[in-house]
């Protein structure tokens, strides 16, 4: 039945417009950000904004930085979709229909988070692999070698990164299923979610500057970087579980509580 209720939910995601709009955005947002990191590198020490040098890009982890840099956007993206896509079916009216295919609710919002998380994480991975593809191209162009990228080392350092950005879009989803339900509006949840993310999280961390390490948002992007000074992999990865087992549990009976009358 689970599987009924994400295959149901892959058909509205796999549209056309959709579907190439969140792939090829993606794609193009993140090359973007190679763009920026390459045509900026100093070609030592640490260019502007923090950005890493040519001789960095060099390393085997050089790979890495883009999709550093591009986090934040991937994680706003995946927030936005979740939200998007829960609160349509109150604001369309089709959850009634939904329920009357498949009443046990429980399995149709798992299904349904299952179908937008591996929508999610196929655009990630497609992004990111022809992002790949630009920082050869960029490197080649800014004389950077590359044959460290591809050693072992490079691998399993591209390995984790892209592992744990693919958990921290996953925690995004979640925060963006659940704000979705309980605002019931798609519009509404998308504003809502990224007000929160982007100006009110930097707001109260510029007053309370030691709430920066509790921070739902905070964490997961901490997590998406695997730990940063201040915030370990580990430290972010248990806290950010929490948050989201509470907000998972607070969405499933909200769900399963709800009269749907419309």
């Amino acid at each position: 039945m689970i599987t009924s209720a994400f295959r149901s939910e892959w058909i509205k995601l796999r549209r056309r417009s959709l579907l190439f709009g969140t792939f090829g955005g993606l794609t193009i947002a993140a090359s973007l950000f190679s763009i920026l990191t390459f045509s900026q590198a100093a070609p030592v020490g640490p260019g502007r904004a923090g950005l890493p040098s040519l001789q960095q890009l060099a390393e085997p982890n050089g790979l890495i930085h883009g999709l550093d840099f591009a986090l934040i956007l991937l994680g706003i993206v995946a927030f936005g979709l979740a939200a998007s896509q829960m609160a349509s079916e109150f604001t369309l009216g089709t959850l009634r229909q939904l329920l009357v295919r498949q009443p046990l609710r429980s399995r149709l919002l798992a299904g349904k988070y299952l179908a937008v998380v591996s929508f999610i994480v196929s655009a990630i991975v497609v992004a990111a692999v022809l992002t790949g593809l630009v920082d050869v191209l960029l490197a080649h162009l800014r004389h950077v070698p590359v044959h460290a990228w591809f050693t072992t080392t490079g691998m399993v350092d591209l390995t984790r990164a892209l592992g744990e950005l693919l958990l921290a879009a996953a925690g995004f989803a979640t925060l963006g299923l659940a704000v979705g339900l309980f605002l019931k509006s798609s519009v509404f949840a998308v504003i809502v979610g990224f007000a929160y993310l982007l100006p009110i999280e930097m707001l109260i961390e510029r007053i309370f500057p030691g709430t920066k390490r509790w921070l739902p948002g905070q964490l997961l992007t901490d997590l998406g970087k695997g730990g940063v000074h201040g915030s370990s992999f580990s430290r972010s990865l248990v806290i950010s579980a929490i948050y989201l087992a509470i907000v998972g549990a607070a969405t499933a009976v909200t769900f399963m509580r709800r009269d749907v009358t419309a």
